[in-house]
């Protein structure tokens, strides 16, 4: 492994989007380290792999293409991750521009932190159509993080998400050593292509590693018409919040080794869903208006599709969700020291 910086770009039918990513990418300011660009095209139907390769005339960096046919929003990422052939991977969509000094940012970071597994972005939205009234309030499902919301965190960073991900790969390297699997998979349709960042940047700070939000690092992230439909906002919230059910199994709540009769008994799917159930049974109207009408800025409504694609997640899920947190809490990737998983094979067989 060498010490630079491999950016991953996930492209689903991007050829209208990626050549402005490209653009960006190479309005970089010189780096005075090594860096690449690898183009994960996954299941597109258009040329976007190709024009990638015809956008980077020219480039400052090497770029490869890669053709991921398995379309399950966390493959792009980990075939990504998989190819890089630098210390640090940066993870953006194809809809994502990064600022000038963000490659030069992110080096520096990781060099100054050797125990950093991962650092997020600010992440502000360029429009395409005027804004939405419902936007403000609801602008984090879509991977937005504003310095206005870095301000208000008052707790320590347990996960990040949304474009602008960059991970320490021997960060990676250890989970994938100690057995990590996704516990994610290609049934939670619909769900953000970044909702995967929330999974392994949990397991990467379970397993020893610090996490953060630098400022500094900035990029701006296309918002499309289809996007800031209130209609197509509901079914996103809906489907990603059935998916994110099975990241329960990170919690701090979950992973407590001795837990009591009410904990254990919150890890049976049914009880979940009853609990799902009962906050829907508690707002009537809300229920109704998200029933009969489109219910276009009410938080309530919103509310509604939470508690509902959460119960329809644990109904897909039934048996799995009580394995799943299981799995977790014993997960040897999680247990054992980080100083185990880097240790060479040599040395290794030297001491024993």
């Amino acid at each position: 492994m060498f010490t630079g910086i491999s950016v991953v770009i996930s492209c689903y039918n991007g050829g209208a989007s990626l050549p402005a990513t490209l653009a960006r990418l190479k309005s970089q300011r010189r780096p005075g380290f090594p860096w690449e660009v690898i183009v994960v095209d996954h299941a597109s139907t258009d040329d976007g792999a190709e024009m990638a390769l015809s956008c980077w005339k020219e480039g400052l960096a090497d770029l490869r293409v890669f053709r991921e046919p398995r379309s399950r929003a966390r493959y792009p990422r980990e075939r990504g991750l998989v190819e890089a052939k630098y210390d640090f991977v940066a993870l953006i969509d194809d809809d994502s521009w990064l600022a000038p000094d963000w490659l030069v940012l992110a080096y520096e970071i990781f060099k100054n932190d050797s125990a950093l597994g991962a650092v997020g972005s600010i992440c502000e939205p360029v429009f395409e159509v005027p804004v939405p009234d419902w936007f403000s309030e609801f602008h984090r499902a879509y991977g937005v993080l504003t310095d206005a919301d870095l301000e208000q965190c008052e707790k320590p960073t347990e996960h990040l998400e949304g474009p602008g991900l960059c991970v320490r790969r021997q960060a990676w390297t250890q989970l994938m050593q100690g057995g990590f699997r996704s516990l994610l998979n290609g049934r939670w349709g619909g769900r953000p292509p970044w909702s995967g960042d929330t999974e392994l940047t949990l397991a990467i700070r379970l397993a020893g590693w610090t996490l953060r939000v630098e400022p500094r690092m900035r990029l701006q992230r296309r918002m499309s018409a289809r996007d800031l439909r209130w209609g197509s906002f509901r079914r996103l919230r809906r489907r990603h919040e059935a998916s994110q059910a099975l990241l329960d199994a990170y919690s701090t709540h979950s992973l407590a080794m001795s837990m009591s009769f009410k904990q254990r008994l919150g890890q049976l799917w049914w009880c979940q869903v009853g609990r799902s159930l009962l906050k829907l049974i508690r707002r009537p109207d809300a229920v109704l208006a998200a029933l009969i009408s489109d219910g276009e800025n009410r938080q309530e409504v919103i509310e509604v599709e939470k508690w509902f694609g959460r119960m329809l997640g644990m109904l897909r899920l039934r048996g799995k969700y009580r394995w799943a947190r299981r799995h977790i809490r014993y997960a040897p990737w999680r247990l054992r020291r980080r100083e185990e998983y880097l240790r060479r094979p040599r040395e290794s067989r030297a001491q024993s």
